[in-house]
This record gives C-alpha cells, sequence and structure tokens, in this order.
C-alpha cells in the first residue's frame, strides 16, 4: 500500500530517486498531475528517519517526470545520495487548489467501499494510473481486488464522509 499522506498538514509531493551533477542537487519524482504548479516553491520537508526538516530550495526545474532540486543544506553528491528513497511534503494549505471535481489521491485512501445496497466490500488501499481510466486497490483484510474509476461503477465518491459507493462489475468480487 502507498501512503500519500500521513501526516495532519503536510502531504507527500515527491520522493527522491537519486543525485544529480556534483553540487548536492536531487532528482525527486513527484506525484502530482500539475508539476508545473510547484516549481515556485520555496521549501520542502524532507522526511527521513521518521521526522521532517524544512529544505530551502535554491532552484527547481522539471526534467523528464522528475524535478531536479537544489537545496541550501545539500551541498555534495555524496550528502544527495543518502536522500534516496526519502519523501518530500508539503504543508497542505500549499497544495493546488482544486476544481469541483477534483479530490487529492491521499483523501481517496482509506474510503470505505459498498454497493448500491449498502454492503461494506473493504477499503481503499492503493491508487493507480492506467492508460485508460484510473484504478482503485479495495481490501477487505483478506482478499484484494481492483475498481475501474469509470462512472458505471463508480456510482459516488465522497471524500468528506470516505465513502465510495460501486455498482461492482460481474466477477469483480470473489468471495473468499
Amino acid at each position: 500500500m502507498t501512503d500519500y499522506n500521513d501526516y495532519d498538514e503536510h502531504t507527500w509531493i515527491a520522493t527522491i530517486v537519486g543525485a544529480h551533477g556534483i553540487k548536492g542537487a536531487v532528482r525527486a519524482r513527484y506525484v502530482t498531475d500539475t508539476p508545473d504548479y510547484y516549481l515556485k516553491e520555496k521549501v520542502l520537508f524532507l522526511e527521513k528517519d521518521g521526522s521532517l526538516s524544512a529544505l530551502n530550495i535554491i532552484r527547481i526545474n522539471q526534467s523528464k517526470n522528475c524535478w531536479i532540486i537544489l537545496f541550501e543544506e545539500i551541498n555534495s553528491r555524496n550528502d544527495a545520495e543518502v536522500l534516496k528513497g526519502c519523501r518530500l511534503l508539503l504543508p497542505d494549505d500549499q497544495l493546488r487548489p482544486l476544481e469541483s471535481n477534483e479530490v487529492f489521491v491521499h483523501q481517496i485512501i482509506g474510503c470505505r467501499v459498498e454497493d448500491q445496497k449498502g454492503r461494506i466490500l473493504g477499503e481503499i488501499t492503493d491508487f493507480l494510473e492506467t492508460g485508460a481510466n484510473n484504478v482503485y486497490e479495495v481490501s477487505n483484510g483478506s482478499s484484494a481486488f481492483l475498481v475501474p474509476d469509470v462512472p458505471h461503477v463508480v456510482l459516488e465518491l465522497n471524500v468528506e464522509t470516505k465513502r465510495m459507493i460501486i455498482d461492482p462489475l460481474p466477477g469483480l468480487i470473489v468471495a473468499s
């Protein structure tokens, strides 16, 4: 399971995937579909060893599905390399404002999934982007299944009540 948001006031925005160059820049794979929006950020929070620390951005550029970021606090390739796998977070109040029909992925994780009769089918544990449509991974503790995010299957999604109502496709849910 991917844990998109396990902090009350910060949201995971990218993961450091490696060093870039010799001056301490990092390559960070972002988890947003609007990466350009965040190119003016001045501070990101680094999650390392279970705690968050602020890093001041000197420069951030976009390059092939990732950002190249140079932070004030990271001064060498060696310092950057040890951060591989660390997450970068942003305070929630700095996230891009959403349109009325949009939600953040971390708001979907943990939603209870029911059929139209109110039968609880499980909980959303992950979100997958595919070429045709997005897919939700739903687990009921003993098994898991995938739910395509298409209008005739996902009938309602309410992130306020953490509830999704679906019309399961035949064979989608296998009894265990």
